[in-house]
């Protein structure tokens, strides 16, 4: 097996983290030929990483891609036995992909809110990741999820961690505000994903990778 993505995409990040957390073997690639390509768009023709390729059938999407893994491989249990608990889980990546990443990732696609430009369209996009994270912090705090082990983690960790990278390591390049501010849930959460024997390498790997990004920019 193997995963199509890239380092620094927070979706990949969640996929790689979850391999690692089941103690898998599968590398992260490139997509063959480029992620525009057709030989990669035959495989996934929204042309979007991560794609995980297992054994020649191709699984889509980072959340699914992560369910098929605890199917697959179900030692270690990367969800709980508790049907509630289990959703609760499953809350948290749904949250993320729906209200957060989007606003998150447009926004440091613009430059944040340093950059000349559309502000107004910048405001928006700072009022849209505001609301989700004010979600977030309830479900989390509510829940609350469990506290990382040393060497386990959950899907919601897995789905999290990679984006509280972008909240508390990236964004502040391109905004002055504190997303973490005000938010005492996932501000723990930070804290004990930033010390995490399988957070710390991703977080190095997404570090690097955004400074070869930037470097490519110019």
């Amino acid at each position: 097996m193997k995963l199509y993505g890239a380092a620094l995409s927070p979706y990949s990040a969640r996929v790689v983290l979850a391999i690692r957390a089941k103690g898998l073997e599968i590398p992260l690639v490139d997509p063959p030929g480029g992620q525009k390509s057709a030989a990669f768009q035959a495989i996934n023709p929204l042309g979007k990483t991560p794609v995980l390729d297992a054994d020649g059938a191709h699984i889509l999407e980072s959340a699914v891609i992560c369910e098929f893994l605890e199917d697959a491989f179900p030692k270690p249990a990367l969800l709980p036995a508790d049907p509630v608990a289990r959703a609760a889980q499953r809350t948290v990546a749904r949250l993320l992909d729906l209200y957060v990443l989007p606003p998150l990732l447009s926004l440091m696609a613009q430059g944040g809110t340093t950059q000349t430009g559309d502000g107004a369209a910048s405001a928006n996009r700072v009022a849209d990741l505001t609301r989700g994270l004010d979600a977030l912090e309830v479900v989390v705090d509510r829940g609350p999820l469990p506290a990382p082990s040393s060497g386990t983690l959950g899907l919601a960790d897995c789905a999290l961690a990679p984006t509280l990278i972008f909240l508390a390591r990236f964004l502040p390049r391109y905004t002055p505000q504190d997303m973490l501010e005000r938010r005492p849930a996932l501000a723990a959460l930070w804290t004990a994903y930033a010390a995490h024997p399988l957070v710390t390498p991703i977080a190095r790997e997404m570090e690097d990778a955004l400074e070869a990004f930037r470097q490519r920019r110019g």
